[in-house]
């Protein structure tokens, strides 16, 4: 059974989250941050994580259509969610259009996006989603296209036209779509963890110099409401982990890491990790795309117990690797493709390869 301080510590970090405004802030110098992680990266360092990383990509890599798209697994019907994210592993391997080991397979992922893109029916019938839009949110597709479509942007030479249209649409349609009360729904099985998705995308677009036009300070109300409101008991402790984990980034982002809802929901999370295997013998790709979220953050900081997260993290994931390099969700999101590419994002965090690394 959840404890309420966690759902008010869950809600308190996204109401900050989204105080944020869409303005693209100056980089701050990370170069020390950097080389010190990159001069211990464990994915260039550790031969098991290496090889596990190569073979979830080998894996990723065969379920790549011929037009470049990629469905739940592989030879399934092309699904925007699963494409999306497995362009973001290929950049964040260090694979773009331009050049990289991957350059072929990450040039054609985006002409699969581009062209789902294209055929996507902004206003789709609930009846017709994916499994990814079910547990996250109708926009789920379209948030992970914009996140992907923001981050190639200046490393598709000849594409920036195509990639430009594209990224206009979506974010027409996303601002759009934000509710009265700032969210991005609530019919989903994870819907903080959508919204959480979708205002991750639009900040990525704004970096990207796309015009925003979405209300923070809705959001904000609304998730202040939440929070006065008694917590539902019902849900179970896996769901509230992965909200958890997905808000610590938003609070360290904001710069409220030494505030003492901050330390004792990264404890119980460290704790978790550290102490819960059915984390990640059960885990879906909702838990999987919730360890991305914190990994990076975790890997940046200079607290000594964070040092252990990665680790742990990492020899979680590769316990339950399958034979044939993929990984599969247990509950909720189960597509391979999206699962393997969660994880292979965790990883790959110690790379910092994506502009969303900048914390």
């Amino acid at each position: 059974m959840k404890s309420p301080l966690f759902i008010k510590i869950l809600l308190c970090t996204c109401t900050l989250f989204y105080s944020l405004t869409f303005i693209s802030a100056p980089c701050s110098d990370l170069s020390p941050v950097t080389a010190t992680v990159q001069a211990g990266n464990p994915v260039r360092n550790d031969p098991k994580t290496r090889q596990a990383i190569e073979r979830g990509i080998d894996w990723l890599i065969s379920a790549i259509h011929r037009d470049g798209t990629v469905g739940p697994d592989q030879y399934h019907m092309p699904d925007l969610s699963c494409t999306a994210i497995t362009g973001l592993v290929l950049l964040s391997e260090g694979s773009t259009p331009r050049g990289g080991k991957y350059q072929k397979q990450s040039r054609l992922v985006l002409y699969g996006v581009l062209d789902l893109v294209e055929s996507r029916r902004l206003n789709r019938s609930k009846e017709n989603i994916t499994l990814v839009q079910r547990k996250i949110g109708l926009n789920a597709d379209l948030f992970l296209a914009t996140l992907y479509l923001s981050q190639v942007y200046y490393d598709a030479p000849g594409q920036e036209k195509a990639i430009r249209a594209a990224l206009d649409k979506l974010v027409n349609y996303i601002c759009l779509t934000q509710g009265k009360d700032g969210t991005w729904g609530n019919e989903s099985w994870a819907p903080v963890l959508g919204t959480i998705l979708g205002w991750e995308c639009l900040r990525s677009a704004s970096s990207a110099g796309l015009r925003i036009e979405a209300s923070e300070q809705l959001v904000g109300q609304a998730l202040m409401k939440h929070l006065k409101e008694q917590p539902d008991d019902k849900r179970n402790w896996m769901q509230q982990f992965y909200k958890e984990a997905a808000g610590v980034r938003v609070l360290y982002s904001l710069g409220y890491r030494n505030t003492p809802e901050f330390q004792e929901c990264v404890q119980t999370i460290l704790e978790t990790v550290k102490t819960e295997p059915r984390l990640f013998r059960f885990a879906g790709g909702e838990e999987y795309l919730a360890f991305y979220f914190i990994t990076e953050c975790m890997l940046k900081g200079q607290e000594e117990n964070w040092k252990y997260w990665y680790p742990q993290v990492r020899d979680g994931v590769l316990r339950t690797q399958n034979h044939d390099g993929s990984w599969k969700g247990h509950h909720c999101i189960t597509d391979r493709t999206f699962c393997t590419a969660g994880v292979l994002l965790t990883l790959l965090s110690p790379n910092f390869s994506l502009s969303t690394s900048d914390l």
